[in-house]
């Protein structure tokens, strides 16, 4: 066994040319895997062990940067396929940048993956040393990914550890980039198997999940022994209403009247009396909104004396074309019609919401933003709305940023992600998205309220507990109350990146240990 695994590690470095590239880009393939919907969490040692091989064996640095791009090719090109899904919704504008999205977008975000493995070969770090070396620089790199060009940390490859609610609980320790490094260090252990060394440090790498899910499993049960009336918010109940409206239909000038209708509808269900606050997804209402025009009346109709709907929306402050400016808004409308709270959008989707690089991009080349972006909301901070603990909102993209949920002036008590999901259809998006969303509520210790115009609609507790869900493409209403924060802040609500500096340090520290290993 030992001598025909030493014997694969050795045949999986030396290979060359197309066998080599498309070994790195299954070994990416598998890293998907271990993702939702699939969750196949044991993937990541073929995923990272592979690639360790593959590194190993290459004769040069410009062989491991290709190893390290061909196995991120693979991983956001079936992870991100769903971007091609979103073009498709108006195939006639916009399917001929199908191509361009789904091998030409996805091949330059596997460049990071390409840097990371070219930052390796100018580490001199030998041994087993090689695999801790290897998780901080590919978390570093992909910490770096969450921030340059704007930031894009869809599927850190942290988000494999929520296979289980035991495991997740590992986020309220180290969070989503700190989960990164846990990963792949779980998945590159394996790369020495075939010595005894190396088996008992692969032993000692999955000891500590083994004793991470025990201490996950302990603290489920601590929150689930609080008894049922301390776990709610008194006096409030939420109404989530998922329409299930499809991202044609949506902004149909046509269509758009019947799609608000079909959501005042629902939350004019019986229950309604019982309800004090109604939630609707993000733009839910396709019309731009100013404050006290006949529409804010209209929806203030829509609910009780004494109840408030939130919902998402289109804001327009300017008087005309050459003045206009709109926002990606969450408000939230009294019965009077008044608008009683608002968040503007701050963390906008490049070439969704506005368009990078406008003055040099021909127009015939312009996404669906058009000729005019969104303007970006000022600040991120928790919000005293009318009937609610502090509640921090995050529209759609803003939930997959780990420091959105970060406030230097404390946690809030709730954290309300909307969302329009009808983008990715069916696809693996929806449920991608929605297990970033639940990470941050394990991350803070507080509780999230997500509601998606075609699903994922749901809300999770303070430790990532699915309390109600709602799945893909079903319209209808989730009545649920509020569940409370936890009592104290996370480890890492607390310290939040200081553990991503003190792995940095420690990488250091090896090094300069082994160099000075490599002198004597």
């Amino acid at each position: 066994m030992k001598v025909s695994l030493a014997a694969l590690a050795h045949n999986t470095g030396i290979l060359s040319g197309w066998r080599r590239n498309a070994a790195s880009f299954l070994f990416g393939v598998c890293c998907t895997l271990t993702l939702a919907p699939f969750h196949l969490f044991p993937l990541l040692i073929p995923s990272f062990t592979g690639l360790f091989w593959l590194l190993a064996g290459a004769p040069s640095r410009r062989r491991m940067f290709w190893d390290g791009w061909w196995w991120g090719w693979g991983f956001h090109m079936t992870a991100l396929y769903w971007f091609c899904v979103a073009l498709l919704t108006d195939i006639a504008s916009f399917g001929w940048l199908i191509p361009f999205a789904l091998f030409g977008l996805t091949g330059v975000i596997a460049i990071y993956n390409g840097l990371a493995c070219w930052l390796m070969s100018w580490l001199r770090v030998r041994g087993l040393r090689r695999v801790y070396v290897f998780s901080v620089v590919w978390m570093c790199v992909e910490y770096a990914r969450g921030y340059l060009f704007t930031g894009f940390p869809w599927n850190l490859t942290g988000y494999s550890i929520g296979f289980s609610d035991a495991s997740l609980q590992l986020a309220s320790l180290i969070g989503a980039y700190g989960l990164t490094w846990y990963a792949v260090l779980l998945g590159a252990s394996c790369a020495f198997l075939y010595e005894k060394r190396g088996v008992l440090f692969a032993a000692s790498v999955w000891g500590t999940l083994v004793l991470g899910m025990i201490w996950g499993g302990w603290r489920l049960h601590e929150a689930n022994q609080i008894p049922e009336e301390q776990r709610y918010v008194d006096g409030v109940l939420l109404r989530l209403v998922q329409a299930n409206i499809t991202q044609p239909h949506k902004w149909d000038p046509k269509l758009k009247m019947r799609g608000m209708q079909e959501y005042i509808r629902l939350t004019q269900a019986p229950g309604l009396d019982k309800v004090t606050h109604v939630i609707w997804p993000e733009t839910a209402v396709p019309y731009m909104m100013q404050s006290g025009s006949s529409l804010t009346k209209l929806l203030g109709t829509v609910v009780p004396e004494g109840k408030l709907l939130i919902t998402g929306t289109l804001r327009m402050e300017g008087e005309n074309e050459e003045n206009w400016r709109i926002w990606n808004s969450l408000v939230v409308i009294n019965h009077d019609g008044n608008i009683v709270g608002s968040y503007d959008k701050m963390r906008l989707v490049p070439f969704g919401e506005f368009q990078p690089l406008r003055d040099y991009v021909p127009k015939e080349w312009m996404t669906p933003v058009g000729d005019t972006d969104f303007s970006r909301g000022t600040s991120v901070q928790k919000l005293e709305w009318p009937g609610l603990p502090s509640v921090l909102p995050l529209i759609c993209y803003e939930v997959i940023f780990p420091e959105m949920a970060q406030l230097p002036q404390g946690r809030p008590n709730m954290l309300l992600s909307v969302t329009n999901d009808a983008w990715f259809g069916t696809s693996t998006g929806p449920y991608q998205h929605f297990e970033m969303a639940r990470m941050r509520a394990v991350e803070q210790g507080v509780p999230l309220i997500r509601v998606a115009n075609t699903g994922i609609t749901a809300v999770v507790d303070a430790v990532g507990q699915v309390v109600s869900y709602m799945p893909l493409e079903k319209k209808n209403f989730i009545d649920a109350r509020l569940p409370v924060s936890h009592n104290e802040t996370t480890a890492y609500g607390n310290y939040n990146i200081l553990f991503t500096q003190l792995l940095i340090i420690v990488m250091l520290l090896l090094i300069l240990s082994q160099r000075r290993r490599a002198k004597d």
